[in-house]
């Protein structure tokens, strides 16, 4: 059948395709609503979230660095040193489950007066219940415990910045992008709070 020739006339009703027609015109929905295509707002208010909630996380980040440097500079000058009975180990399993990735020990200090029983951070070795090992608690935070040999090797450094600063680099220009993107297209930018 040519496209210019009529169709429909079975059913009592006539519908003329030219050749013009775009196939997209040719196709009628047997069953089920239309599908309705996401439009452009859709997508642009999709990577403004995106693009939020990767700032919130790098600020995140940034706060966390700061105060894990701030915390390791305060336990090597300010640091209380205990003797922490080791109260338990448990072994810890990889990614997979079928490897040992170490162990997680807990123990118990005191500190003017007051028992703590806490995890012992850095400390990835085996040890027997009773076994003592010398630690630093912060003083700021009596709870938290270090090992004194794994704080030794610790640095508050610069360095743990830098995959900060890289993110940080990444996202302007995403943003830069979005925003030339977004006003060439003439699309409103969401409003912020």
């Amino acid at each position: 059948m040519d496209h210019g020739d009529t169709l429909g006339e079975q059913s009592g009703t006539r519908a003329t395709l030219s050749p013009s027609t775009p196939p997209s015109d040719r196709v009628v929905s047997l069953r089920g609503p239309e599908v309705v295509s996401i439009g452009r707002k859709f997508w642009h208010r999709l990577a403004a979230v995106a693009l939020a909630l990767s700032f919130t996380a790098l600020i995140v980040n940034v706060v966390s660095t700061a105060h894990d440097n701030a915390r390791i500079a305060r336990m090597k000058t300010h640091g209380i040193a205990v003797r922490v009975t080791v109260t338990r180990c448990i072994g810890s399993v990889g990614g997979s489950g079928s490897n040992g990735a170490g162990y997680t020990c807990h123990g118990d200090y005191s500190i003017a007066g007051t028992t703590y029983h806490e995890l012992i951070g850095s400390m990835t070795t085996f040890a027997t219940s009773g076994t003592k090992v010398n630690s630093v608690a912060d003083p700021s935070k009596p709870t938290t415990v270090i090992l004194a040999s794994a704080l030794k090797t610790s640095t508050a450094s610069l360095a743990a910045y830098v995959p900060a600063g890289l993110l940080a680099i990444v996202l302007i220009a995403f943003t830069f992008v979005f925003v030339r993107f977004t006003r060439r297209s003439g699309t409103k930018l969401p409003p912020t709070s």
